[in-house]
């Protein structure tokens, strides 16, 4: 053969080097089912990263939850310092959440009215009474005076899966919430 006057040889070797780069040039079966596998096992990985970052939003939620509650119940005492002495060792646990009378007059509540209503609309929203939806599952609060420190103490509690540490052990004191405060 020639190309611009120069001439080739190709000979049977040159064609069979050709054709078996042709054959090794796919992927086998065996390498496809290696591929699947570790892809599969990267993938059950990052199930499990999104499962655990689920329930770590799930628990931040209820904690922030459980702050807002707290706060709040922090605000209506120091709205109604005069008569703080009457928020002084509640607990929602069995507590009424039927609203004084005061809270729909037009006349409105006394002060001393207006601690009680205070405590049934909070414990209200601990509960989850009334709304429908609940904003902490088995929610509960506790206010609790010291009176040689004068420091209140409001301590939501709520049902929540334990969260597991590094080591595994489960997380204490996951599913409360305290705020200590003086007047």
């Amino acid at each position: 053969m020639s190309v611009r006057g120069e001439t080739m040889n190709l000979g049977l070797n040159d064609f069979h080097g050709w054709q078996s780069a042709k054959q090794e040039s796919g992927f086998t079966l065996i390498e496809i089912l290696v591929t699947m596998f570790i892809l599969a096992i990267g993938l059950l990985g990052l199930a499990g990263l999104t499962t655990e970052g689920m329930k770590n939003n799930q628990g931040a939620y209820l904690r922030t939850q459980a702050s807002i509650l707290a706060y709040d119940m922090v605000d209506r005492i120091r709205a109604n310092k005069d008569q703080v002495a009457g928020y002084q060792g509640f607990s929602t646990v069995g507590a009424s959440t039927t609203p004084p009378s005061c809270v729909s007059s037009t006349s409105g509540c006394t002060a001393a009215d207006r601690v009680t209503a205070d405590l049934v609309e909070w414990a209200r929203q601990v509960q989850g009474v009334g709304s429908g939806i609940a904003m902490l599952p088995g929610g509960q609060g506790r206010i609790v005076f010291d009176g040689a420190s004068s420091i209140y103490t409001i301590t939501i509690e709520w049902q929540e899966v334990g969260r597991k540490g590094d080591a595994g052990e489960v997380v204490a004191g996951d599913n409360s919430y305290t705020v200590r405060f003086t007047l």
